[in-house]
């Protein structure tokens, strides 16, 4: 005879007198709907749900039997909301891992003994636990960062970065293209500076003083192709964009 007796999320059943196995029990109103892989939510808040399953199928001590049964159910819940099985298969061996290396450093003499969000230990944040005498701390296990006030604060824009600019001469309609690590506005002023002191530090001031050409304010002839910081991404964008005006036949020769 078999009895079988289901607590909470546990089924107790009973094949004979000497022998009693447990298993997963699920309520008849059980349904396999989780948050959606493709869902908008954080992506750990989208893998919660499978990680509580796995977590309870390695660590409740069921038969292989209803082991290999559990998993079954958790791919064919994982498929049905959208999860990739390479994902739910990595989360497996991480947790299976962890679970073991987490039993092998285990030591009897730790003082420190954590259930989930709070733990006892001696360090400080603490709050003292009245039953025990330990020190309970208390710990955030997540904190979202894609949060509501961060969608509705508005967030400064930058309209004079750092990058590659482009100088446009008003005579030829040729361009000078180079990159600025400091904001494009302060690299015009040290053009313009360049122009009026006869400086043949620049290819643009030396295309203005040398055909005679004229040049204008920042808002006619400055203009911003790539905002990047100073670096080898910036090196190869002012590349790019040389290599583009040269072929375009409209780059000052450097």
């Amino acid at each position: 005879m078999c009895w079988c007796l289901s607590i909470i999320e546990l089924k107790n059943a009973r094949r004979n007198i000497e022998i009693t196995e447990l298993d997963i029990c699920r309520k008849p109103t059980y349904t396999d709907i989780i948050i959606h892989y493709t869902s908008n939510h954080p992506y750990d808040y989208n893998l919660a749900a499978i990680i509580f399953y796995i977590n309870r199928m390695i660590t409740t001590p069921i038969t292989y039997q209803a082991i290999g049964q559990e998993w079954c159910k958790i791919l064919t819940l994982a498929q049905n909301n959208g999860f990739p099985k390479h994902i739910i298969h990595k989360l497996k061996e991480k947790l299976i891992t962890n679970k073991t290396r987490a039993t092998q450093t285990h030591s009897p003499h730790n003082n420190t003994v954590r259930y989930g969000l709070l733990s006892r230990s001696t360090a400080p944040p603490y709050i003292r636990s009245p039953i025990h005498s330990e020190k309970l701390v208390l710990k955030i296990a997540f904190r979202p960062t894609n949060t509501i006030f961060q969608q509705l604060t508005l967030k400064p824009k930058n309209n004079n970065p750092s990058g590659i600019c482009q100088l446009k001469c008003n005579s030829c309609n040729r361009a000078y293209v180079g990159q600025s690590g400091s904001t494009i506005t302060v690299r015009h002023k040290e053009y313009l500076r360049y122009i009026r002191n006869n400086n043949p530090t620049s290819a643009y001031a030396m295309h203005i003083l040398h055909n005679r050409h004229e040049f204008g304010p920042a808002e006619e002839t400055l203009k911003l192709l790539k905002p990047c910081t100073k670096g080898t991404k910036m090196n190869c964008w002012e590349a790019l964009y040389m290599n583009m005006h040269y072929k375009q036949g409209l780059l000052i020769p450097q």
